[in-house]
């Protein structure tokens, strides 16, 4: 209720407001855990950090379940991409709120009427680029592949979940590794001038705290304790998860892709 209480506030007149607080993206992929850093984020007292707005034309993914909204914000999304964030995301906020900002992944909004998304973001000089990204790619990729034959994409309870082993196949990793790694080459130099902070999966979820000094630091908010609101989805090792493993650890062997598989 906290989001809702506070835009009934600002919509009375009851709460003063601002927009002189830092404006950032998550920019990643999908399977690099942008909903651990989010979760994180949404932690913080004074920080607004919404979900994918751009990957869904059909219905409004703001990932924020008391967010207020409706048809007509959702056309304006659709027809205007750019005044829907400057007047719906990067709107007044209260005057304690320090940070506000979204996720968006590198094949998100490429297309159509959100095309003008991408220009307006590398025109943000200010806005500030949280690039959360996976080491290990081969993880990133079979965690894809189980969500998408589990259609469970977050753990929200803590309930330790049923292991799932699945058979990759040898050119779909690869075109994946190469994919990837030419998107964040490419992430990484759109957004040079922009303040830019890179960001581990692997860091975040061995060291929370430490990393989230980190982030904090570089959003300009002080510190607070937070904890994430989901939880790790598997304990399998690779070698447990992927059927094939020994097959494509030899197949993927003196490439650069084979520290992968150590």
């Amino acid at each position: 209720m906290r989001l809702q209480m506070r835009n009934l506030g600002l919509n009375l007149g009851a709460k003063e407001s601002h927009t002189d607080y830092g404006r950032f993206i998550v920019l990643g992929r999908s399977r690099v855990g942008s909903n651990l850093l989010r979760s994180l984020l949404n932690a913080h007292s004074q920080i607004e950090a919404y979900g994918e707005i751009f990957r869904n034309r059909e219905a409004m993914d703001w990932d924020h379940l008391d967010e207020l909204q409706s048809e007509r914000m959702h056309q304006m999304m659709l027809d205007n991409p750019v005044a829907f964030l400057d007047e719906k995301v990067f709107r007044s906020y209260p005057v304690e709120t320090a940070a506000v900002g979204f996720k968006i992944f590198y094949y998100h909004a490429r297309e159509g009427s959100w095309a003008p998304v991408w220009p307006y973001l590398l025109g943000q000089t200010e806005l500030r680029v949280i690039h959360i990204k996976r080491r290990n790619i081969l993880k990133t990729h079979l965690s894809r592949k189980r969500a998408e034959i589990t259609d469970s994409w977050v753990n929200t309870t803590g309930v330790p979940e049923n292991p799932v082993s699945v058979t990759l196949d040898y050119e779909e990793c690869l075109a994946d590794f190469v994919r990837t790694r030419a998107w964040e080459e490419e992430a990484d130099a759109q957004f040079a001038d922009h303040p830019l902070l890179q960001l581990a999966y692997e860091d975040l979820a061995g060291d929370y705290e430490g990393e989230m000094r980190r982030v904090f630091d570089f959003l300009d908010v002080a510190y607070e304790a937070v904890r994430p609101s989901i939880h790790k989805q598997s304990r399998q090792t690779l070698a447990e998860a992927i059927t094939n493993y020994d097959e494509l650890k030899q197949q993927f062997a003196g490439t650069p892709w084979a520290e992968f598989f150590e």
